[in-house]
């Protein structure tokens, strides 16, 4: 059997944690004929001057929801329930100056039969108006710039966090306790793990935005399969059903995308002659970050044969950070803004780093930079 490969499991994880990009709290026009969700938290041992929700929408816009509270121990939190059907999931900050992007968490910790679960994250399962939370503080555990406040309690009721604890890290292929599962081990536990659950909004969401770590589209498209008539045609099924579909790839040469610094239309290949590799990344993705030294080591090997362009996927917020990094980083190939919702869907750009290299007959693929032998396949490819 294959051995599964650790390829950079902190990509998704960061690219669907993503960075907080308003500094204050989301509100909406109080209207008294509107449904709202609400999570009430209890935490036992700490008190907190501020406490606030993190959450994406799906189209990866951040938001908080801070809480209000009359005792720094009990806290209350609403959400718009127009907001709520597409939020991806939530968790707990408070706000922390000192920190960079403000990283100090609430995590909750679980014994069961010994072995300790640890989670995060939770959602609203169909019809739930409220979640409570409630916990005794533990301990706080710091992990370079990020704080985490962990605080005990029994298994939660609420089902997503309850099975975020259960399976951690499902669908990313990372199992910390058989780092030798293999890949195959790894499909068959999610089969039968969405078998015996196949309404999990955990396991659908998750499953929705990590195409990226299977080998093939038929194995992302067995599994869900799996899931209910009802999950499937959901929200997160309708995407999840986007990942073993082929990317729409045609027509990229006659596609204009706006320079991010001079906001003027251009067009993506300017010489058709030649491959061209599309780098999509963002000021705020880490991983990104760390591949502008592999890509700097490509653009110099390969200027005759292949353009690179950068193509940010950075909000309005967050495109002047995009800008300054360009500059300080020195990037000497053009670099555009991904803005257009139907391109982002069509070119299956779930999660970035990601990458396309269009030919020069127009035709176009998506590949991997993540290990040497694919950087060996498309050194290869140019030269052929």
């Amino acid at each position: 059997m294959k051995k599964f490969n650790f390829r950079n499991v902190v990509t998704v994880i960061i690219c669907l944690v993503l960075p907080i990009v308003f500094l204050g709290c989301t509100f909406e026009k109080k209207d008294p004929k509107a449904i709202n969700r609400f999570v009430k938290l209890s935490l036992e041992g700490k008190k907190y001057d501020n406490l606030y929700l993190l959450t994406n929408a799906i189209d990866n816009e951040s938001l908080r929801f801070c809480g209000t509270s009359t005792d720094g121990y009990n806290w209350t939190f609403v959400i718009p329930d127009s907001i709520s059907t597409y939020c991806i999931y939530y968790s707990i900050r408070n706000q922390n100056d000192s920190l960079i992007d403000n990283a100090h968490s609430i995590e909750f910790k679980s014994i069961i039969n010994s072995d300790t679960l640890r989670g995060r994250i939770f959602n609203f399962e169909k019809n739930e108006k409220l979640i409570t939370l409630k916990g005794k503080f533990d301990t706080t555990t710091v992990i370079q710039t990020t704080v985490t406040d962990v605080f005990s309690t029994s298994l939660p009721k609420n089902r997503y966090l309850r099975e975020s604890m259960q399976t951690p890290q499902f669908s990313l292929f990372v199992d910390r306790k058989n780092p030798d599962k293999t890949y195959e081990e790894f499909l068959i536990e999610y089969a039968d793990k969405i078998k015996k659950n196949p309404n999990s909004l955990y396991y659908i969401t998750f499953f929705a935005f990590t195409p990226r770590y299977y080998e093939s589209e038929e194995d992302i498209e067995n599994l869900f399969k799996l899931f209910s008539p009802e999950t499937q045609n959901s929200t997160w099924g309708i995407i999840a059903k986007k990942n073993f579909q082929p990317a729409k790839l045609d027509g990229i040469n006659s596609v204009f995308l706006q320079n991010p610094l001079t906001r003027e239309e251009e067009k993506i290949i300017l010489e058709p002659t030649k491959h061209t590799l599309l780098c999509f990344s963002a000021s705020w993705c880490g991983p990104c970050r760390k591949k502008i030294p592999l890509l700097k080591e490509i653009y110099e090997k390969t200027k005759d044969s292949l353009n690179l362009v950068y193509i940010s996927t950075d909000k309005n917020v967050t495109i002047d950070n995009w800008n300054n990094l360009m500059e300080e980083e020195n990037i000497e190939w053009r670099n555009l803004w991904l803005t257009d919702k139907k391109l982002e869907s069509d070119w299956k750009i779930s999660a970035i780093p990601d990458y396309i290299l269009v030919y020069p007959n127009e035709t176009a693929q998506k590949i991997l930079l993540n290990e040497e032998k694919d950087i060996q396949e498309l050194y290869s490819i140019l030269n052929k």
